[in-house]
């Protein structure tokens, strides 16, 4: 679900390298931040940032890139700067950079389902990519899930099987926990169309 391309993005995001991460040795990486896997326009890492997490969020899109920094930037204006960092990647292509970092939690906020059967492989859920997100999961540390789809979700619990990674929490009709989660701009529509809100949280094997 992608809104239209904003011509000014490129050009915000190439002024602002500061807003990103220099490679796996950046000083970043020092405040054990969180990895969000599909930051799309950003509130959720916000949110999150605001409860005192350090949040690198992958976005490869341009446009919902652009809109989260100008997010960033805004509120750096307003005098509350957050810790936060944006990489310009799909996590199938990140491992240049999250390689030798552990994370203590990794979330899966609404991911794209690739409902069609054959495209099954694609999803970030599949159990090889699933071993894979785990391998950056520190000591610990958990994979939080949340989706909208039912199938994504009854999905997701039996590849998990297939990882040999446990399930910690699974949940069909999820209220939000407002100490400890936060909401997308997806998760807030949804929920006011009456969605359920399914989640999982996964450990390390």
């Amino acid at each position: 679900m992608r809104g239209r391309f904003k011509s000014w993005a490129p050009s915000l995001l190439e002024e602002h390298p500061e807003k990103g991460v220099a490679g796996k040795e950046d000083p970043f990486f020092a405040l054990s931040p969180d990895l969000e896997i599909g930051g799309g326009k950003g509130m959720f890492a916000i949110r999150m940032a605001r409860k005192g997490r350090a949040i690198l969020s992958l976005e490869r899109d341009v446009s919902s890139a652009g809109t989260f920094l100008k997010r960033l930037l805004a509120l750096e204006e307003e005098g509350e700067p957050l810790p936060i960092r944006i990489l310009r990647k799909d996590f199938d292509d990140a491992g240049d950079v999250l390689e030798g970092h552990l994370f203590p939690r990794i979330y899966l906020n609404f991911s794209d389902p690739w409902p069609k059967k054959r495209h099954e492989k694609r999803r970030l859920t599949f159990h090889e990519r699933l071993l894979r997100i785990s391998s950056y999961l520190a000591p610990g540390g958990e994979i939080r899930f949340k989706s909208d789809q039912e199938p994504l979700y009854l999905f997701t619990l039996e590849e998990c099987g297939k990882a040999g990674l446990p399930i910690l929490l699974a949940e069909e009709d999820y209220s939000l926990d407002e100490e400890e989660d936060a909401m997308s701009e997806y998760e807030e529509s949804f929920r006011r169309e009456g969605r359920k809100i399914y989640r999982i949280i996964i450990g390390r094997n």
